[in-house]
């Protein structure tokens, strides 16, 4: 018998049309709360699986992205996706999956600010970041005041998704993954998949770098201004926009 991990899930179960929304490091997935509702509200049943080692889940046999993949495939085993949505670390993990989409299916995917490729000289001040924020046990109010553009929901959202993960995840998945390198997986997105990316405002000189994926002729690159790392807390809409553009095309 196959067993899915747990999961939040929006709609209605009859829905004919399905999302699958994949949360990044350190958050759950609520991380997707507004997003997954606008969507709901569109006819779709909204799936948001828990990766390994969030959410209370334990970790797999290791921190590799593709362990976290491989871990969702119950999912894509028992359905086919209209929509397939990753945010961060949770938009590699969609990376890691494109090979296991259906060739002929149209897919709208979107990945929101994934960290394709960080040099490994980058990479040590980004994990002390990193290992730091997770340890620094911010309150709500905090995250407000660091992000006027996030409601207090946000806010409590992304404090239960660091408080019920682990203490080391962010530790643990940098040094899984090295190098980290992912661009190459986007050679795996079939003919019939449209893929977008978003990423924030550039004045922000966030992990994602508009020439790392500006190299691909047929991916769809969107820069939302005034948007952090943060887009689905802070511009929902222009996700839910971009999701459903890739189906109307």
């Amino acid at each position: 018998m196959t067993t899915v991990p747990s999961a939040s899930q929006w709609g209605s179960p009859t829905a004919n049309r399905r999302a699958l929304l994949i949360h990044g490091l350190d958050s759950s997935s609520h991380t997707f709360h507004r997003v997954a509702s606008t969507l709901a509200t569109k006819g779709y049943l909204v799936i948001a699986p828990n990766l390994l080692g969030h959410a209370l889940r334990k970790p797999g046999v290791d921190f590799k992205v593709q362990t976290l993949a491989d871990d969702l495939l119950p999912y894509l085993q028992a359905a086919e996706y209209d929509i397939i949505i990753g945010h961060s670390m949770g938009a590699l993990v969609v990376l890691s999956l494109l090979k296991y989409l259906p060739k002929t299916k149209h897919t709208s995917v979107v990945l929101i600010d994934p960290s394709l490729e960080i040099a490994a000289e980058r990479m040590v001040d980004w994990k002390a970041k990193l290992s730091d924020h997770s340890r620094t046990n911010l309150t709500a109010e905090d995250y407000m005041a660091l992000n006027p553009l996030w409601t207090r929901e946000d806010a409590i959202w992304r404090v239960l998704g660091t408080q019920i993960g682990r203490s080391t995840n962010s530790d643990d998945h940098i040094d899984g993954n090295v190098p980290w390198s992912f661009s190459h997986l986007i050679a795996d997105k079939p003919a019939a998949a449209a893929l977008t990316v978003l990423i924030e405002d550039l004045r922000f000189n966030g992990a994602l770098k508009l020439e790392s994926v500006a190299k691909f002729k047929d991916i769809r690159a969107v820069i939302v201004p005034n948007a952090s790392h943060w887009i689905q807390y802070e511009f929902p809409e222009v996700i839910v926009e971009e999701a459903l553009r890739n189906i109307e095309e």
